[in-house]
């Protein structure tokens, strides 16, 4: 869960002298008066420009062994035909955030999260590409499958040149990681597959200079959701989108952290992102094509969140559904209070 942050101390850096301002890991929000008198943890604390690079606790997945991997070759054999599909990129930038980081750190770093732009606005994509989004053998509606992280990567990178689906940004619980899909419908012309990735995207340049403070910066999305449309007779991929989802307030998480100044010190926001997508192909298909077999749209996606979190296994409700269920049942009643969601990497 993210928490909140307070401001820290005053930092120089470049040729020109520049006031930076860290917020400091607290471990409890602000308001809580029973905030850690030793606001960073140790392992934190001890880690200098020298050291190794602390590396968060990852998530376990909540994958069963009916999920196997998915295709690994080159081209699928669905994709028989010859597929050259032009895919556009869009991506606005981040709103203010909950904890107003733009006010807090020095213009030259937060342009480091409010300047992105996808590294190429249309790329085409062929029938390789698209292989990475299908299973080893295609079954029934319901059937998930792990994609190939590495291949996905590479279409991630139309965003941003460097993508990983290995979470690792710091103060913060890391993971679940990865991406799966799942066979949403079929019908004797198409299949429609529904995939979810959690990725996250390193941001600080290159070109860094060598002699200044080290800043690492990290972009981690809720999470990107998307489907694919195969044509089974033609054997080519008429549809694809790939997005990031836009139902909750806030839906990124940015992250900078500052090494060689004494203490590692970090600087956190949760923000909104109205559009991450890459799109391409007849959107309209889905809509005219009649699914003999084919699941909701939104148990396909909450049956992919369960592949990542074990918890959405668990039972939730709402307290007014949960007061009426606990008196039938003459049961007492576990109520857990967030601000944030549970179910996706930007809090």
């Amino acid at each position: 869960m993210k928490i909140r942050a307070t401001l820290l101390s005053v930092l120089a850096f470049g040729a020109v002298v520049a006031v930076l301002c860290l917020m400091q890991y607290t471990g409890q929000s602000s308001g809580d008066a029973s905030a850690s008198t030793n606001p960073i943890p140790a392992d934190l604390a001890a880690a200098r420009e020298s050291g190794p690079e602390p590396q968060p606790t990852p998530v376990a997945l909540n994958r069963g062994p009916e999920v196997l991997d998915g295709f690994r070759g080159d081209v699928h054999p669905l994709l028989s035909g010859s597929t050259r599909m032009e895919v556009s990129a869009e991506w606005t930038p981040v709103s203010e955030g909950r904890d107003e980081l733009h006010r807090k750190l020095h213009p030259r770093l937060y342009a480091w999260f409010k300047n992105l732009q996808p590294t190429r606005p249309r790329q085409t994509y062929t029938e390789r590409e698209f292989s990475a989004f299908l299973p080893e053998t295609l079954g029934e509606v319901g059937q998930v499958w792990a994609l190939d992280d590495d291949k996905i990567v590479s279409m991630l990178k139309q965003f941003h040149p460097r993508p990983s689906l290995h979470l690792v940004a710091a103060g913060r619980r890391a993971g679940p990681d990865g991406a799966f899909a799942m066979l949403r419908a079929v019908s004797p012309s198409y299949a429609d597959i529904v995939f979810r990735i959690h990725a996250e995207f390193y941001l600080t340049p290159d070109d860094w200079p060598a002699d200044q403070p080290r800043f690492h910066a990290w972009y981690t999305p809720a999470y990107l959701s998307g489907r694919i449309l195969v044509n089974r007779q033609t054997g080519t991929v008429d549809y694809f989108r790939m997005g990031l989802p836009t139902d909750k307030a806030l839906n990124v998480h940015l992250t900078l952290v500052s090494r060689g100044i004494g203490d590692v010190r970090q600087a956190r926001d949760i923000v909104r992102v109205e559009r991450m997508e890459l799109s391409g192909g007849d959107a309209a298909l889905v809509e005219k094509i009649s699914w003999p077999k084919a699941l909701p749209l939104a148990e396909t996606q909450s049956r992919l969140a369960k592949v990542f979190f074990k918890f959405l296994e668990i039972d939730w409700l709402p307290f007014d559904q949960a007061l009426v269920k606990a008196r039938s049942l003459d049961r007492p009643i576990f109520a857990v209070v967030s601000w944030g969601a549970f179910e996706d990497q930007s809090c």
